[in-house]
């Protein structure tokens, strides 16, 4: 089968349209526009223009492959070249890929409430709609009246050493920042308010034993004055600010901790019903999570056992020291049950099925 990916996304960065390459050519010879520092090839096309160069090109490829079994649109800005090459090529199958769920009700600027409408329009004429989790698909479902349950490919997410190199520079980096006798908290949501960090910094003093708080990640300056100011009127001396991290430093880090932080904001229903990869960059690590109560991350902790949701952040921190090694075990079984391999063939699966009942 010939098969045409198209994305917006950055190949070098973008770890769910890696993902989704992957799986795709389990199915067939994939050619694939996107753009990334991959250099041009027969099946490979990159594109770091404007948008409107991309829309133009990614068009132009599409009509030197003339015939296209599957057409695979990742993301709401591959919608605009996907409505018109379905509608002038006519692929056999056109796959959508909705990695995020903004609706138009709840956004507020133009740029994104057009981009609602055009992800609505190819949702309800795509063959297959893929999501992130459960919760977003039965939304989905329901939201954009379509005719079937979008499929569910969770953001699996594993932390790798670029080299031996890699890790060792990022002990060297991070070393410093460890002190023995601490129970190691990290949050690789920076300083972000809107995902309730100042929440966490405030509570940290009710947490029961001697703990340590790392905050990673790109931060606004507003939050992270806000993060800064809570730090000082309070006189904690139990927190660090890292800001952003390589993979490998953060591997590094969360490798020598204890204890992943996950926290999303709840004002929309993406937010709510996110969909997170930082959640399984703790768990492929062999750490248990505290997290918000957002329906997903609660879903998890709940049917699983691999962390406590909690708003407040310091029961639940609690709760997982007074219990590490149990909460620990939970977390190895998991991973050794879900791995990334077993998901993308879930996903190669199912869209396999779903072709056979549409053919």
């Amino acid at each position: 089968m010939t098969i045409l990916l198209i994305s917006y996304g950055d190949l070098d960065y973008d770890g769910r349209l890696r993902s989704l390459l992957t799986v795709f050519e389990e199915l067939g010879t994939v050619y694939s526009f996107t753009r990334g520092s991959v250099a041009n090839s027969e099946k490979r096309r990159v594109c770091n223009l404007s948008y409107s160069a991309f829309i133009r090109e990614s068009i132009q490829f599409a009509n030197s492959l003339h015939d296209i079994d599957i057409l695979v649109l990742d993301n709401r800005k591959a919608t605009i070249p996907g409505l018109y090459i379905r509608k002038i090529l006519k692929p056999r199958f056109t796959v959508q890929d909705c990695r995020e769920l903004y609706l138009l009700r709840e956004v507020r600027h133009f740029a994104g409430k057009l981009g609602c409408v055009f992800e609505r329009l190819m949702a309800k004429k795509a063959d297959i709609v893929i999501c992130a989790n459960k919760e977003r698909a039965e939304i989905m479902q329901r939201e954009y009246s379509l005719r079937s349950l979008p499929l569910t490919y969770e953001n699996l997410r594993k932390l790798e050493y670029s080299s031996e190199f890699g890790r060792r520079e990022a002990e060297k980096k991070i070393s410093p920042y460890l002190q023995e006798g601490e129970i190691r908290l990290v949050s690789s949501s920076g300083c972000s308010v809107s995902r309730t960090n100042d929440v966490l910094v405030r509570n940290l003093g009710r947490v029961s034993k001697k703990c340590r708080l790392y905050l990673v990640g790109n931060s606004d300056l507003a939050d992270e004055r806000t993060i800064r100011r809570l730090i000082s009127d309070n006189d904690l001396q139990n927190i660090t600010l890292l800001g952003q991290l390589n993979q490998d430093e953060l591997k590094y880090l969360i490798s020598q901790s204890d204890i992943g932080i996950v926290n999303y904001g709840q004002y929309d229903t993406n937010n709510r019903l996110c969909a997170s990869g930082k959640l399984y960059e703790f768990l492929y690590e062999g750490k248990p999570v505290v997290t918000t109560t957002n329906p997903p991350l609660k879903r998890i902790c709940d049917e699983e056992g691999i962390g406590v949701s909690d708003d407040e952040y310091f029961r639940g921190i609690n709760k997982i020291t007074d219990e590490y090694d149990a909460f620990s075990e939970r977390v190895v079984k998991y991973t050794h049950t879900h791995t990334i391999c077993d998901n993308d063939r879930a996903l190669c699966e199912s869209i396999v099925k779903r072709i056979n009942s549409i053919q």
